[in-house]
């Protein structure tokens, strides 16, 4: 009887207290409430929070627990927050750091539907000044850069802030600069146009906006003299056309499978000049591959022969194949092929003479470096005439680009193992300094000049060869990099020459937009300054300068298709 009279009060308690308990899944339906597409500044809450409704047959449903994830744009929301007695519930977003759309959804256990909310968040107010493009361009004088100069205003989070008016104004140099005020897009940038001035050299204009980090931001803009395009000579596409070696107005040009083409440049012997190269002879030596030359002027006065690398088949670090051809040009209307000198299992790609010591030094890529005796009359086989040998990176970690004597020191770069300076001793190579200094990248061309060395980069690494790296040497001990010049739109830097009179860099670029050739002013050969380009869209594997007549030129080997070879009148670059 007791039973009887307990059971119904226990079901009646159980009824008064049914909003404490939570509701057991659905089925409910999902319906969005309030706060979609607000907008707000970026990392911050929105203004009104996020709402849905959870309702099943009967009506609002208290006590249901809704989930909450930000789908996109970042920021936060809660995990989850239960709806109250009229079945609503909410969550506050707040706003990821940038700006852009967010989507956040809502779903609950029970329920087909899922609801999102979509949100944006707004640049906040402008915190800083930033130089975004066009800056150390190079435009012959009196005109403008291709590149307009372009500055971004920022917010505390680095979004770009609409509406903001920069002003721009002439710094040195003269020029002028429009429009005189600009605001910024939707993307925060705002960009001007400068037209240089007369005068040659660094130029600069300034970007202001009040108050802003940063401000005011400057740029230079380099005006040269013109860049003369003064002949280009096509080249059978017979692989093409690689180093030129330039002397006493006659260029070596060295066309691979199409051998070795002399021509007049200024030398008088057939005409010939910078704009109008005349072919004075033509040689194909032993298996063609002709790659590079040196017209050896002995210290006797003689101008016998010039030394021929032919560049084989290779693997990087592994193998290489390839001799050094003697060409006897006693006659330069008629050369002929007199000596020749092998390493077995490597092969030859620069090399350098000294020629007061009758020493040819020959990178031999996986050989390291070799030095052989060119003294007197050379012939026939010349494997005696070796005098020392070096793999500067060890067996199977050198494949040695090219060679430079420079102040009794011999400079190599290395593809695998960095930039090495060397000594000869008697009979045998010592290592000075250097060496494992460029991992990143693969090493090419160098080029030494005034107490500093440049060394190019090539081809794709762990990093792309856009580098040419700045060395200061010391009488002993390693080389020290003190900078590296890093050229955008390019994959190579393939040669590297400074001027016979030290005071401009040039060197050759392959493999994207910005290929060509490039100069720099070394008044101080620590800082180069960009001094002008010109851009090849195939690109240029070599370059090499020559004084002719009093005028400075740069003759580059284009690059297939349509090989040629490029002169250029860089006379007006030279500080």
């Amino acid at each position: 009887m007791k039973r009887s009279i307990l059971m119904p009060v226990l079901a009646a308690l159980a009824a008064g207290c049914g909003s404490d308990v939570v509701k057991p899944p659905g089925p409910f339906t999902l319906t969005m409430g309030t706060g979609d597409a607000q907008a707000g500044a970026a990392g911050s809450a929105l203004t009104s929070p996020f709402t849905v409704g959870v309702a099943d047959a009967v009506g609002p449903v208290a006590g249901v627990t809704v989930r909450w994830k930000v789908l996109s744009g970042g920021g936060s929301v809660p995990a989850s927050t239960m709806t109250g007695p009229d079945g609503v519930a909410e969550a506050v977003y707040t706003l990821g750091t940038t700006a852009g759309s967010k989507l956040v959804s809502a779903t609950v256990d029970g329920a087909t539907d899922t609801v999102r909310f979509g949100a944006s968040a707004l640049p906040g107010p402008a915190a800083r000044l930033v130089r975004s493009a066009g800056n150390n361009q190079s435009v012959v004088a009196g005109l403008a850069p291709a590149q307009p100069l372009t500055v971004g205003v920022l917010d505390q989070y680095d979004n770009g802030v609409p509406g903001v008016s920069v002003l721009w104004a002439v710094q040195a140099g003269g020029g002028s600069v429009s429009p005189i005020s600009s605001p910024t897009d939707a993307s925060g940038l705002a960009t001007a146009t400068y037209t240089t001035s007369a005068l040659i050299g660094a130029q600069s204009v300034t970007a202001t906006v009040a108050g802003l980090a940063g401000s005011p931001v400057s740029f230079v803009v380099i005006a040269t003299a013109a860049i003369t395009l003064v002949a280009s000579v096509p080249v059978a596409p017979n692989y093409g056309i690689h180093d030129t070696f330039v002397r006493d107005g006659l260029a070596f040009v060295c066309a691979w499978n199409s051998g070795l083409l002399i021509y007049d440049v200024g030398n008088g012997i057939k005409g010939g000049s910078p704009a109008n190269p005349q072919l004075v002879s033509q040689i194909v030596t032993t298996g063609g591959e002709v790659h590079n030359a040196w017209w050896y002027w002995a210290p006797g006065g003689a101008k016998r022969y010039v030394f021929i690398g032919q560049e084989g088949p290779g693997i990087i670090g592994a193998a290489s194949s390839g001799d050094i051809h003697v060409v006897d040009v006693s006659n330069l209307l008629a050369p002929v092929e007199v000596a020749s000198f092998r390493l077995a299992g490597a092969g030859t790609h620069n090399f350098w003479v000294d020629e007061q010591a009758e020493v040819l030094y020959a990178a031999y890529y996986n050989g390291g470096v070799v030095a052989l005796d060119i003294s007197g009359t050379l012939t026939g086989n010349l494997a005696t005439r070796e005098i020392a040998r070096l793999e500067p990176g060890g067996p199977g970690s050198t494949y040695v680009w090219g060679v430079q004597l420079f102040n009794g020191s011999i400079y190599a770069t290395d593809m695998l193992s960095g930039f090495w300076q060397l000594r000869l001793t008697g009979n045998a190579f010592s290592v000075a300094g250097g060496g494992n200094n460029v991992p990143e990248r693969y090493g090419s061309d160098q080029w030494v000049a005034g107490g500093y060395a440049y060394s190019g980069t090539w081809g794709s690494r762990l990093r792309a060869g856009n580098a040419l790296k700045i060395w200061k040497l010391g009488a002993t001990g390693a080389p020290v990099l003190q900078d590296s010049i890093i050229t955008a739109g390019i994959g190579t830097v393939s040669d590297v020459e400074v001027s016979p009179d030290g005071k401009l860099l040039m060197f050759s670029a392959e493999n994207g937009p910005n290929a060509g050739f490039h100069f720099y002013n070394i008044t101080d050969p620590a800082a180069p300054v960009l001094a002008g380009s010109y851009l090849v869209s195939s690109g240029v594997h070599t370059a090499t300068f020559a004084t002719i007549n009093g005028r400075l030129y740069a003759f580059g080997a284009k690059d297939p298709v349509a090989p040629a070879l490029i002169i250029l009148d860089v006379t007006g670059l030279a500080p």
